[in-house]
């Protein structure tokens, strides 16, 4: 029965998997497709000439903050001690990154779907469909930020990063993933779970429109990013460490 158990925990897994890289895919398309130019819009500065723009960002600028707040507290909550020793005490141990990455999934994809725009108030705007260089120059900014996410992810070991290795193993009755990697490593995983804060900034900044709502998800979304990617300089010695090891690798080929 156990056995039964945590097969159907590592097929909702794969499912999971799955559904992770469908949300990605949509919100590679939210953060990063080109952005139409409204003919009516408002610089920031000018909002006390004209305050009817402000009242129509207020509605999507609330909302908005209550999605992404939403999305911050699931991220933050789900990976707790307080929900990780329930989830044992529950038998789940070999779900919690799986239902971790479901809920999360869940979560911004709810987020996508809902966003409500305030084109109404802008901090700039660039019409890239006009030039053909600034085009190549905004598609190429963010192919390269999203290879080096994606990259980073695999090299960040995605089966484990999303849940599937702990549900196989758990079938299995091998340990934990993690215990099989070193010290340094666990520790660099304590504090990043997601690799290149500088590619997902450059993406969140990097939009043609910057509209009110567009600057509230790349401030929130940064300053998150920023106080729960906590990495010290055992994280920055390690990463040497690795960069040193794979140049004397590539060398000796």
């Amino acid at each position: 029965m156990a056995s039964f158990f945590k097969g159907i925990v590592l097929l909702a897994s794969l499912a999971t998997f799955v559904y992770s890289f469908y949300v990605v895919g949509h919100l590679v398309l939210f953060l990063s497709s080109p952005r139409s130019i409204s003919k009516e819009w408002n610089w920031v500065f000018n909002l006390l000439d004209n305050e009817s723009r402000l009242q129509t960002a207020y509605g999507p600028v609330v909302f908005d903050t209550l999605y992404l707040i939403g999305f911050i507290f699931q991220h933050s909550f789900l990976k707790s001690a307080f929900v990780k020793n329930l989830l044992a005490k529950l038998g789940l141990a070999g779900a919690e990154r799986t239902i971790y990455s479901l809920t999360s999934s869940i979560c911004l994809h709810y987020l996508i779907l809902n966003w409500v725009t305030a084109p109404s108030i802008v901090l700039w705007q660039v019409d890239v469909e006009a030039s053909a260089p600034l085009w190549w120059t905004f598609v190429i900014t963010h192919g390269v930020a999203w290879i080096v996410i994606f990259g980073g992810s695999l090299v960040m070991d995605l089966p484990e990063l999303l849940g599937v290795k702990q549900a196989y193993y758990d079938l299995k009755a091998y340990g934990e993933p993690l215990k099989y990697k070193s010290s340094e490593l666990r520790n660099l995983y304590a504090h990043v779970r997601h690799p290149s804060f500088v590619g997902l900034s450059l993406i969140l900044l990097a939009t043609n429109v910057m509209s009110v709502d567009r600057f509230i998800l790349a401030v929130l979304l940064i300053i998150y990013m920023y106080v729960a990617w906590s990495t010290d300089h055992k994280d920055v010695e390690y990463h040497k460490l690795q960069l040193q090891r794979k140049k004397l690798e590539l060398k000796a080929q």
